[in-house]
């Protein structure tokens, strides 16, 4: 049996049929085959190894904030990343890919280093943020990565530096080319100490108003509007969505979330199916009364 082959390769650490619903941010999410945690690099190298050895398809599941599972679960191996140490470094951060980017945020803060500030509240960890080269308030974790160590689809630990991951907005290589992070190092200024807290706070305290407290969500459902002829340029999708008139919109526990058109809540028992309907009437709406065609931020996981 694979799991017998695999649950020997990873030392007898493997679960079955472990729900993925209480992992994620916006609880949803049925039954993992295989369930492994990782508590360091090594460990997810040799459990990326063991599933690519048996066939298996894998998902490496940090944060759990920007993704949406299914309801049947997944038929291969959730690699549940936990290695979560991070370092304070003279000029920056160097972290594992399971560290979490808020607590990294705050180091940043007490050693008086800028140029992570933008990030605070966000949920998540530093892999996951490099992979869909996450941001907010006009900055993006491109700006801050100088090098990664990654696994590489071909079984190779190699040390890439920024120009490597082809940085685009919300987007990184890693989603095409199958390479796992494992560490990260980000570069960072010397700021003013009391600035930098009174920035974070700010950016605290917005996402507290404007975002889900106590509901399931998975943040941002798409990208922004960038105009090609200005790219600093951002068109909301919120406000493009408010236009097109979802406020209000519901199918079964899934809604738009009444302070913001463009964040989807889980109202307490909502599906997958729900928030895939959901989000599809939304992209419709936008289409048939703008004629803007919006770009799905949220990833959706096969079972």
């Amino acid at each position: 049996m694979i799991f017998d082959s695999l649950n020997k390769m990873l030392d007898g650490k493997v679960e079955r049929n472990v729900m993925l619903a209480p992992y994620t941010s916006f609880s949803i999410g049925g039954p993992a085959r295989f369930f492994f945690v990782a508590k360091n690099p090594t460990e997810i190298i040799r459990s990326v190894r063991a599933a690519r050895d048996l066939g298996l398809k894998f998902f490496i599941l940090g944060g759990g904030s920007n993704i949406l599972f299914d309801d049947l679960g997944y038929t291969g191996l959730i690699i549940k990343d936990e290695c979560s140490r991070f370092a304070v470094l003279p000029d920056g951060i160097s972290g594992q890919s399971g560290a979490v980017v808020d607590k990294m945020v705050d180091a940043a803060l007490e050693a008086g280093l800028a140029g992570l500030e933008y990030a605070a509240g966000i949920r998540g960890t530093i892999g996951g943020a490099v992979y869909g080269n996450a941001g907010a308030f006009g900055h993006a974790i491109n700006e801050i990565l100088h090098s990664a160590v990654l696994y590489t689809h071909g079984g190779i630990i190699s040390v890439v530096d920024n120009n490597h991951f082809k940085f685009a907005y919300r987007k990184s290589s890693l989603s095409d080319l199958g390479d796992v992070v494992l560490s990260v190092r980000l570069t960072l200024k010397t700021g003013n100490r009391q600035e930098l807290a009174d920035i974070i706070n700010e950016r605290r305290k917005f996402r507290r108003e404007r975002h889900p407290v106590g509901m399931g969500s998975a943040g941002s459902v798409f990208k922004n509007l960038r105009k090609l002829e200005e790219p600093t340029n951002v068109i909301p999708a919120g406000k493009i969505l408010e236009e097109a008139g979802v406020r209000g919109m519901r199918v079964g526990d899934a809604a738009v979330f009444e302070k913001h058109c463009n964040i989807v809540v889980n109202l307490g028992r909502a599906t997958s199916s729900d928030i895939k309907t959901l989000v599809a009437q939304m992209e419709a709406a936008a289409r048939a009364k703008l004629g803007v065609d919006l770009k799905r931020e949220i990833l959706y996981i096969d079972p």
